[in-house]
């Protein structure tokens, strides 16, 4: 219970800061629209959707100046099609990893692992509108780094760029702070899954 609250509040905090960063005026994608309750979307309507602003989400990030923003596609995708996260504003997101911590990640170990120093997570995410509309969301990358290198995070950088391609902060940058929110919600297994938080079963992919 007192793990469920503290969680609780620091989800609270974590999007009060993420809707503060986005409340200039978004960036619009391309007409991609549905009927469905956002809450009621699932499988392969989330994927079509998804499918639908998938260039225009790719493209706004070019501009950020991140070198894994222009490498993330070519990664592996660890989840089946987009799906609702509540830990990250609710919005439908997509994890991708890179080669190097592939492996390791997809045993989906809930005791014991290890990542290995370069693995990059990434996760797209994008929103529906109360008219029906998709809206592009931030792209947050988690990567691992030398040990002790930054000892604050368990020696992970997270980097949250905005659906403009403004960069909203870097881990162990001047701009950390605004970042520190991933790390507080990933420190709850860090002991245990070496603070990687993973998607519901029924969207991970099977090797």
């Amino acid at each position: 219970m007192r793990f469920s609250l503290a969680l609780a509040a620091l989800l609270g905090a974590a999007l009060a800061l993420l809707a503060e960063a986005i409340a200039a005026p978004p960036v619009r994608a391309q007409d991609c629209a549905t009927e469905t309750p956002k809450d009621d979307i699932r499988g392969p309507e989330a994927q079509a959707l998804y499918d639908c602003i998938s260039d225009s989400l790719y493209k706004s990030f070019q501009g950020s100046g991140v070198k894994e923003a222009a490498e993330y596609r070519d990664w592996s995708y660890a989840s089946t099609s987009p799906y609702l996260s509540a830990t990250h504003g609710s919005r439908f997101v997509v994890n991708l990893i890179n080669d190097i911590g592939k492996k390791a990640y997809l045993d989906f170990l809930d005791q014991g692992l290890k990542m290995p120093v370069g693995t990059i997570a990434a996760k797209e995410s994008f929103t529906i509108d109360r008219t029906g509309k998709v809206k592009r969301g931030p792209l947050f990358f988690m990567e691992k780094a030398e040990r002790g290198a930054l000892p604050d995070t368990n020696d992970w950088k997270y980097t949250l760029i905005l659906p403009n391609g403004k960069v909203m902060g870097v881990t162990g940058t001047e701009t950390g702070v605004k970042v520190k929110f991933c790390h507080d919600c990933h420190a709850a297994v860090a002991d245990t899954q070496d603070s990687m938080l993973y998607l519901p079963e029924e969207y991970r992919v099977q090797r």
